[in-house]
C-alpha cells in the first residue's frame, strides 16, 4: 500500500522535475534524504546494482539491518553490506522506494570528496524515472519515461541491463594495436575515462594506485588510447586502467548532455562544448586526499618514478600550501588537480612531515 501511494505522487509530480547537482572530483552529488531524514550528499551512480546507505547514517535513523553479505566497489576484493528493504528516499520533490539497499560503510568518502556521503543513488533509483544529466548546467531533469523526449540532437544508443547496471559497446584503439570492439559498464559513479583491461596494452603508460572508493587499494595501469569510438562520437587520446571493471565513466560523460531511460535501455547522448577537451593526466606522481581538518592535504602516494619522487616528497607528507598559498584558498582537490596537470610549470610546495615544514619546488613532467 505504501508503495503504490508514493507511485501516486511520482506520477502526479510536474516533469520533468528538476534536482541540482554539485559536479567536484568528477562526481555528480545531489541532496536526498532517506526515511525523512534531513538532506544530505548522495552520489549518482549507473554503476551501484542498488541504492546504498552509509552504515553509520542508517544505524542513527534506526534503519535496521536484515541480512549481510560480501559486495564489491572500485577497489579489489569485497566489502561488507548489511541489506536492508523499503527505504525511502526523498529527491528533488519526488518519493520513491527501493526494493533493497545496501549499508555499507562509506567513511573513507571525506578523504576523497571533501564531505560527508550519505549514500549512492543507483539501480532503485534510475528505474523510476527517465533521468536527463545536464552537466553544464549542474542539473538532472526526472522525466516520466512513458512521456520522455531525449535532449535535442541526441544519438540514441541501445544497452543492456547486466545485474542492473547499464552497458554499452565502444571501440578502443590502443597504439600498436588493431582497434577492438569491448562492452563496457556506463559508471557515473566512476571518476575515470576509459577503463579496459586493453588500456595498459598501450607503450604509453605508468604505474599508479587504483581502487579508490569501495574496496582495497592496489596498483594499476594507466595507458592511454589513440582513441574511442563511443556511437558516433570519436574520443582523442583517452586515459583509463586495466585489471578492474570495464567502464566509461564521468571524465567521458561530462563531454555530454546526457539522457538515460531504463525501461527502454537507451542511452541518448548529446555533445556539449567539452566533447574535445584534452584528456588531461596527473604531471606530478602525487596522490591527494582530503586531511581530517579539510583545509590540508595529506599525501597518500607518491608514484614511481614522478617529479614528486624526485622532489624528496613522500606518502604521509602533508601539502599546505602551493606558491605560498594555502591550499584551502585554492578551491578544492579538484582545483589542485588540475594545477598539477600543467606539464612543464613550477610551483613551491609547502610541504610537513611530522615537525617539519619545507619549502619543495616541483617542476611537472608529462607522465602518460
Amino acid at each position: 500500500m505504501i508503495a503504490l501511494l508514493l507511485s501516486t505522487v511520482l506520477l502526479a509530480a510536474p516533469a520533468p522535475v528538476l534536482v541540482p547537482f554539485d559536479f567536484d572530483t568528477n562526481q555528480i552529488l545531489v541532496r536526498a534524504s532517506a526515511n525523512g531524514s534531513e538532506p544530505a550528499w548522495f552520489i549518482l551512480d549507473t554503476g551501484a546494482s542498488a541504492n546504498v546507505l552509509d552504515a553509520a547514517f542508517a544505524k542513527k535513523l534506526g534503519i535496521k539491518q536484515e541480512s549481510e553479505r560480501q559486495s564489491s566497489g572500485a577497489g579489489k576484493g569485497t566489502v561488507k553490506a548489511g541489506l536492508t528493504r523499503g527505504v525511502r528516499y526523498d529527491v528533488g520533490g519526488t518519493s520513491t522506494v527501493a526494493e533493497t539497499t545496501y549499508l555499507i560503510d562509506l567513511s573513507g568518502q571525506p578523504a576523497i570528496l571533501g564531505r560527508e556521503v550519505a549514500g549512492i543513488l543507483g539501480y532503485d533509483f534510475f528505474i523510476k524515472f527517465a533521468v536527463e544529466v545536464d552537466y553544464e548546467a549542474q542539473v538532472l531533469r526526472l522525466h516520466d519515461p512513458a512521456t520522455f523526449k531525449p535532449p535535442p540532437g541526441a544519438e540514441a544508443l541501445q544497452f543492456t541491463l547486466d545485474k542492473k547496471t547499464p552497458h554499452v559497446p565502444i571501440q578502443i584503439k590502443v597504439p600498436g594495436q588493431v582497434a577492438v570492439t569491448k562492452t563496457v559498464l556506463v559508471d557515473s559513479g566512476s571518476q575515470d575515462a576509459v577503463d579496459d583491461d586493453v588500456m595498459p596494452q598501450s607503450p604509453i603508460k605508468r604505474d599508479v594506485l587504483g581502487g579508490v572508493g569501495l574496496g582495497q587499494e592496489y596498483r594499476v595501469t594507466v595507458g592511454r588510447a589513440d582513441w574511442a569510438k563511443l556511437g558516433s562520437f570519436t574520443l582523442r587520446a583517452p586515459a583509463g586502467v586495466g585489471g578492474g571493471v570495464a567502464l566509461i565513466g564521468n571524465e567521458v560523460l561530462r563531454r555530454f548532455h546526457l539522457g538515460i531511460d531504463y525501461s527502454r535501455k537507451t542511452l541518448w547522448l548529446a555533445p556539449n562544448q567539452h566533447l574535445d577537451d584534452a584528456f588531461t593526466n596527473d604531471a606530478s606522481g602525487l596522490d591527494l586526499r582530503y586531511a581530517p581538518d579539510h583545509q590540508t592535504f595529506e599525501i597518500h602516494d607518491v608514484s614511481q618514478p614522478s617529479p614528486a619522487a624526485s622532489a624528496g616528497i613522500k606518502a604521509g607528507d602533508v601539502l599546505t600550501a602551493v606558491d605560498g598559498r594555502p591550499v584551502s584558498e585554492l578551491g578544492g582537490l579538484q582545483r589542485l588537480h588540475a594545477l598539477f596537470s600543467r606539464a612543464g610549470a613550477t610551483y613551491t610546495l609547502t610541504v610537513k612531515r611530522g615537525a617539519e615544514t619545507r619549502q619543495v619546488p616541483l617542476t611537472l613532467r608529462e607522465q602518460l
